[in-house]
């Protein structure tokens, strides 16, 4: 599909042959082809049509359970829904027999204090790297339960990984592979000496892992797993058995993995979703195709950036921009307030950048249609030359 302005929008906005209509007219047509407009929000992603209708439904009776809203996490149904969950995960990103999959609560947030307690153990360190505001955030809390160091750090790009300064004996080096905040994504895992732990909330199913060179990946399932709720952490047997002491049970991943992800009662909403979710990918041609459509999209969006001179600007190194949250500035920064009501208006709703950032972020989560992407690049050049 062409994600460029379709011929009607283009057609309809080069018929006012005034530039400062533009706007209104690209809003009136693309008001009446989607009602409820497309979100770009970076907080959660949203769900395709199919998978909300199998939800909805799934309220209403999960197969012979009842509603899955009241399905108690003992039954044997939701022991199925698990394990079925589990399956798919493991199928679309090829995980290896030597990895546990574990199903949690708490958010990639407590995964920050969950991975110390776990891997750094009472006396040893751990490496950091910082790309951005979510790295610094995971730096700033495993130091209340370690010696957690600095191995590098850089604005806009990812530093090379030949220069991270490393203790050999380090429990691990902990990365962010894509920096919502920020805009900075690693085009590949890096190769490290220590095992390697990946935040990967924001971009875990957008493209395949190289299990060689990771040791634990965890993401929070509302961006293009599911909904908000659940965590799921996908971490190497030989990591497990080495908590403090003092970790608590419910963090505890060998606890955890040892009783199946239900120390304490598992999130069985977020589970269903992630179930109808993952089955869409698979459906829908798998990570391959999940890799391949967040390609096309972002190049779309930095196309419709780099062609419009000076009047959008994507700061971050070429190199490490980010597929999955392209973020850019506009160089007059008093529009970008007018920016974002014109967008809004025109049914691009959550584009405003992250509050300590600032700007225009795009998130191009699994489960945004693509028309939205053809939407939002059409609306970019109309208010450049509207404004430019």
């Amino acid at each position: 599909m062409d994600l460029r302005c379709s011929s009607e929008v283009a057609g309809a906005c080069a018929a006012t042959g005034d530039v400062a209509r533009e706007v209104r007219t690209f809003t009136e047509v693309m008001g009446a082809r989607a009602a409820n407009g497309y979100s770009f929000s970076a907080a959660a992603g949203p769900l395709p049509p199919a998978v909300v209708e199998e939800v909805a439904g799934a309220c209403r009776a999960w197969r012979d359970a009842g509603s899955i809203l009241s399905l108690p996490f003992t039954a044997p149904a939701y022991r199925e829904l698990q394990d079925e969950t589990e399956a798919c995960l493991r199928r679309l990103l090829a995980i290896p027999d030597r990895f546990r999959v574990l199903f949690l609560h708490g958010g990639a947030t407590t995964q920050f204090a969950a991975v110390p307690l776990n891997l750094m153990g009472t006396r040893r360190g751990a490496a950091y790297v910082n790309t951005g505001h979510w790295s610094r955030r995971a730096l700033g809390e495993a130091l209340r339960y370690g010696d957690a160091r600095l191995a590098a750090g850089a604005a806009g790009q990812v530093p090379d990984p030949a220069r991270w300064r490393i203790a050999p004996d380090a429990a691990y080096c902990h990365i962010t592979t894509n920096e919502t905040a920020d805009g900075v994504q690693y085009p590949e895992l890096p190769g490290v000496a220590v095992p390697l732990v990946a935040d990967m909330t924001s971009d875990l199913l957008t493209r395949p892992l190289d299990f060689s060179r990771l040791a634990l990946a965890y993401a929070g399932g509302q961006k293009s797993l599911g909904a908000a709720g659940l965590t799921v952490v996908i971490v190497r047997e030989d990591l497990l058995g080495h908590a403090r002491p003092d970790t608590p049970r419910v963090l505890d991943y060998t606890a955890q993995a040892d009783a199946a992800s239900r120390v304490n009662t598992p999130p069985v909403f977020a589970m269903l979703v992630a179930h109808r979710m993952l089955h869409w990918v698979e459906g829908a041609g798998g990570v391959a195709a999940m890799a391949a459509a967040v390609a096309r999209r972002s190049a779309a969006v930095y196309e419709a950036i780099e062609r419009s001179g000076d009047f959008y600007r994507a700061d971050v190194d070429p190199r490490f921009r980010s597929r999955v949250n392209p973020c850019f500035r506009l160089a007059n920064e008093a529009l970008t307030g007018h920016f974002l009501q014109e967008a809004e208006q025109a049914g691009l709703r959550d584009l405003r950048g992250h509050p300590l950032v600032g700007g225009v972020r795009v998130s191009l989560y699994n489960g945004l249609p693509e028309q939205a992407v053809g939407a939002l690049t059409a609306f970019l050049d109309v208010f450049r030359r509207a404004h430019g």
